[in-house]
Formats: C-alpha cells, structure tokens, sequence
C-alpha cells in the first residue's frame, strides 16, 4: 500500500474515534472553579461555601448576604459546596432557599458539578429539592452524561429515579449511553437500557454506543448491545463498522460477538477496505486467522486495486492469506 494511502486509511480510523475524544476532552477541561477576592464580602461569602466553613457562611446569612448571589463567572455558595462535596453547607443553603438550577457562565448548575465530581448525598439532596436533572451546559452536557462518563453509578440510578433523559445529545451529538459504553460501565449502561435509551443514535462522526464499545474491547458491553437489538452494521464516518474497528485493534472475542449477531463479514467500507484487511494492515495475527476461519474473503479490493494479500507486510499474516482459498 501506498504511503499516502496508508496515512488516509490512519487518519480516517482515527475519526471513528473523535466523539469518544471529545467527550474527554470536555470533561477534563470545563473550568469549575472560583478564585476568590478577599477585599469583597460576596467573594468571601463564595469563598465560605467552597472551603466548607460552615460557621462562615452561617454567619454571614445571618447578617444579610443574599443566598443566591453570584460572582463574576456565575457561581453561587450553593454551585461551589455543591461542587465540593459540602453536604452541612449545601444542607444549609438549601433550607435558606437557595436556587437549586441558578447556572454559571458555562452553564454548570449545582447538580451538574455535583454529578460531575460524585458527590452523591449532594445530588440526592438537590434532586430532593427539585434540581432538574436535564438541564445542559454550554456543551450540551447533562448530570447523567458525566455519571455515565465516570462510572458514578449511584448517581446515575439518581438521576434516572428523577426523570433524567437518557437520549440527550451534546453539541458533539454524543450520549449518555455511548459514554458508558466507550468507557466500560456496563452497570450504568444496563441502567439506560432499562429507561429506554435509544441503542443506535449516532455521535457527529456516526459512532454508535456499539461502535464506541467494539473498538475499545468491551466485551460485556458489546454483548448487552447486541442482546438489545443494536445494529451491527452500523456506519461510522468514512462507512466504517464495530467489526472493522475491532478487527483494527484486535478484539478477537468482540469479533466473534459481532460475528454470532449477523455482522457483514466482508462489508468494505467507502475505500473498499474490509475487516480482513484492518486486521491485516495492523498486523493482527490472531485476528486474521480468526476472520479467515470464518470465511473472510480475500479476493475483494479496495478503491485502489489491492487485495489483503497486497496490503499485508507481515510474514505470518502472508502465509495465512496464501494458503487461504475462496
């Protein structure tokens, strides 16, 4: 294979991976934090709450500071104990009143930093008090999204006992279902199934939940899946399926799973290339004697004219493709 084409066929494998890095990227980044200015009574008030001087804020409510008062960035003593965890404080606030769903300039509601971080007797203390558990920030990203994301399944059960939509999409379309799926908790991804989660909506670049499990290996996940009904077939961008991006890395059992379900064998994506020929160009061994055992064919080509045996570069893999007949 031509140098040119081997770097198109890397780079577009790399898309399939784009909403599951995005998701990533928005959970490590989103700024949820306050710097205090100690010369201001309000910053002092925040600055109380975020620290979990309970005896401060008590106080300082007591003298008149508005509960609900927000700094600069738009956060409230409530969003930043709840954010840290401060359940005597968060408590405190919320029988003065506080506004559970007041959101900062990003758009984080004291539930959703709650959420974020697992704090778990905040969440069901806001939740009790009518949080709205589907509100989203400028991301579009809900509570259940970053549970789902971070395994804090308790919360998760939480926040679906309280009517949290399991098929809100981000900006990036993304799920919480596919979230769960891409990073293995299959617990919170039963969960979902159980409130009725849509199994086959798509992120930006077409990644299902089942895509997103397939091409990192898990297993339990990609079996639940398929037990409910999820397409195997599906097309990420660029027409790429669970089973060509799992033959890419290896996923001998995910293989067989997908396999079993009625998956296309020899399905050839937009530039022809074919789950054989994934595992071939990665050097998957194992894999290529796996999908030959199951009938792979390896006379079909790509756009540009070449069989696995032409893309194959490994000894072993060769030997395989030759003494396979079809």
């Amino acid at each position: 294979m031509k140098p040119t084409e081997n770097t198109l066929f890397s780079t577009l494998l790399k898309q399939s991976r784009l909403a599951g890095m995005a998701i990533l990227f928005l959970l490590s980044q989103i700024p949820y934090t306050y710097a205090a200015d100690t010369d201001n009574k309000d910053a002092d008030f925040i600055q109380a709450a975020l620290a979990g001087n309970l005896p401060d804020v008590e106080k300082m409510l007591k003298e008149g500071i508005k509960v609900d008062l927000q700094s600069p960035e738009g956060f409230t003593a409530l969003s930043v104990a709840a954010q840290t965890g401060h359940v005597d404080v968060v408590k405190l606030l919320l029988e003065q009143k506080a506004a559970v769903d007041l959101a900062n300039i990003q758009g984080g509601t004291p539930l959703l930093l709650a959420s974020k971080n697992g704090h778990q007797e905040v969440v069901d203390m806001l939740l009790a008090k009518g949080a709205n558990p589907n509100l989203q920030d400028k991301n579009k990203l809900t509570p259940l999204m970053f549970a789902a994301a971070k395994g804090y399944t308790g919360i998760a059960k939480s926040l679906l006992d309280h009517q949290a939509q399991p098929d809100l999409q981000s900006d990036a379309q993304a799920t919480a279902l596919q979230m769960a799926a891409m990073n293995d908790h299959a617990d919170i991804a039963d969960m979902l199934l159980a409130k009725g989660a849509k199994i086959d909506l798509q992120d930006a670049n077409g990644a299902s939940a089942l895509i997103l499990a397939a091409l990192s290996g898990h297993l339990p996940i990609v079996q639940k899946l398929l037990e409910h009904g999820a397409q195997p077939d599906l097309k990420a961008s660029n027409d790429f399926t669970a089973l060509i991006l799992a033959a890419q890395n290896g996923q001998n059992q995910v293989i067989e799973a997908l396999l079993e379900k009625g998956a296309n064998i020899d399905f050839q994506n937009k530039d022809g290339m074919t789950a054989l020929m994934s595992a071939a160009l990665n050097e998957n061994s194992d894999t290529v004697k796996l999908l030959l055992e199951k009938g792979a064919n390896t006379q079909l080509k790509t756009t540009t004219d070449k069989t696995v045996l032409d893309i194959a570069k490994q000894p072993d893999i060769i030997e395989l493709l030759k003494a396979a007949k079809n």
